[in-house]
């Protein structure tokens, strides 16, 4: 009879564990996400409609649907408003201090520094979640076939064991065809 390692249970639980860290992190994204949707609410209230207006926008990049800050401008002779995207590194200088934008200027900046350290962090944990599933799928599909063979192997030799009788020529030694048909281990 096979008996199951110890450490079974501690394997078998670290399968919640990880799925919990994993909720964690997303439920931070939406936590984030939400967070942005205020700052540009209050983005929207403390600015006029005038060129230089910075708002929290949701661009579509490679598929997937990401805040950015974008500065408004009104091009004259199109008679159209666009949005030019910003860096998160200047976020605080794109801050327009203008006679219109004067009086809320200080509340913009602040907000432009609390969106940037917010799409900083939302930005590391997705990277976070998104490494350990690479991670996870690379280490799967790198061994998926060595572990196969290994676990053949190892199923040949019980079955040898199990079939073998109390005579001395049944008894796997050294050189059993079982034993040498598995693969050596580099010792390193």
């Amino acid at each position: 009879m096979i008996h199951h390692p110890p450490n079974l249970d501690e394997v078998l639980e670290a399968v919640p564990a990880c799925a919990k860290s994993a909720e964690t992190l997303s439920h931070m994204v939406i936590s984030i996400d939400g967070q942005l949707a205020k700052i540009d609410h209050a983005l929207n209230t403390l600015q006029p409609r005038k060129t230089g207006k910075l708002r929290i926008t949701w661009w579509k990049r490679r598929g997937k649907v990401t805040p950015a800050v974008v500065k408004w401008i009104y091009v004259k002779n199109m008679q159209r408003w666009r949005a030019e995207r910003l860096s998160n590194e200047s976020l605080v200088i794109s801050v327009r201090s203008s006679v219109e934008f004067k009086a809320d200027a200080p509340a913009v900046k602040e907000l432009m520094r609390r969106t940037k350290a917010l799409l900083s962090l939302r930005a590391r944990a997705l990277e976070t979640m998104q490494r350990f599933q690479h991670a996870a799928d690379l280490l799967h599909a790198a061994n998926e076939d060595k572990l196969a063979t290994f676990n053949a192997d190892l199923n040949g030799l019980l079955e040898a064991l199990d079939n073998r009788t109390d005579s001395p020529d049944s008894e796997p030694g050294p050189s059993s065809p079982v034993l040498l048909e598995m693969e050596p281990e580099d010792d390193d």
